[in-house]
């Protein structure tokens, strides 16, 4: 028994510490440097309306990361050069999200704004873990002309790019609205019609499909509450109504020679005999005239 206490314990702890250590390792060792901009001018402007330099990094879990006492520097010899502060929810970057650093070298800005400058003439950029030892990622940009981003590309390569992304996807791609995309990808609205038309056509055959079952289901229920009610077994009644056209043929020719049983065959010679009755004018009046009705007194 206390063996098995013992067992239940040991691997309660086990578990924990290897959840502590996932957790670890995601806050740590998953963040990446994503895009920089050391020469701003006309691009975006910090929290106090200046064009500072920013550095861009990216979280690419499925959970969010507080890069609260993280070091990022600009000095390969100094790992520690400006600590992110902790306690500070600016610093939490969700799932698949972006976070901006500004390089404005006044610190007490904010828990986002480093103590340095990025130089517009090349430079060295580093993120390290709160211990300052261990190297998270790394980058060295060379000289950059204004309001040109050194970022990451579609294949994790850095590359100069006019297309400044400040807290987006590193792409031209993700610029672009969903319309745009579908007019590139289908310029003469086939793909989308056709679509359209099955999605309709498809919608219809299963409607047809369903009001048929409940058809039959329904007769099928209704054939069986009939049955019940008189009494008889279900499966005389089963096959009712479902005649054969046979039947219905050999019914249609008794009602027709039903019919021609009840008609005199007629003769469609006219025949027209003259009358030798000759009618003045007045007598034809006469002919049309009420008779007045005769008075009789009793004696």
């Amino acid at each position: 028994m206390k063996i098995k206490k013992t067992l239940k314990k040991g691997f309660l702890l086990l578990t924990l510490t290897v959840l502590s250590f996932a957790s670890y390792a995601q806050t740590t060792f998953d963040l990446k440097l994503n895009e920089l901009l050391s020469n701003n001018t006309e691009n975006i402007v910090d929290d106090y309306g200046v064009h500072s330099t920013w550095i861009e990094i990216y979280n690419p879990t499925y959970g969010a990361v507080d890069i609260g006492g993280c070091y990022i520097t600009n000095d390969i010899n100094n790992p520690k050069k400006y600590r992110i502060p902790q306690g500070d929810v600016s610093t939490l970057i969700p799932q698949h999200q972006y976070l901006l650093i500004w390089a404005d070298s006044i610190d007490y800005h904010g828990p986002l704004y480093t103590n340095f400058k990025l130089n517009a003439d090349g430079g060295y950029i580093a993120l390290y873990s709160n211990d300052g030892k261990t190297l998270i990622d790394q980058v060295e940009y060379p000289a950059l002309e204004a309001n040109v981003s050194y970022a990451k590309n579609d294949s994790d390569k850095w590359e100069k790019t006019n297309t400044v992304t400040p807290r987006l996807q590193n792409s031209s791609y993700a610029l672009e609205s969903a319309s745009e995309r579908v007019a590139k990808r289908d310029p003469f609205g086939a793909v989308i019609s056709i679509t359209a038309m099955s999605v309709v056509f498809i919608s219809l055959i299963l409607l047809f499909l369903c009001f048929k079952q409940l058809a039959k289901f329904h007769i099928k229920t209704s054939k069986k509450k009939a049955a019940e009610a008189q009494g008889v077994n279900i499966d005389e009644v089963q096959n009712a109504g479902e005649e054969t056209g046979d039947i219905y043929a050999a019914i249609a020719l008794a009602l027709k020679l039903y019919q021609d049983d009840i008609h005199d065959i007629e003769d469609m010679v006219i025949t027209i005999e003259r009358e030798d009755k000759i009618y003045s004018p007045w007598n034809s009046k006469v002919q049309t005239l009420r008779q007045t009705p005769e008075i009789r007194k009793n004696k």
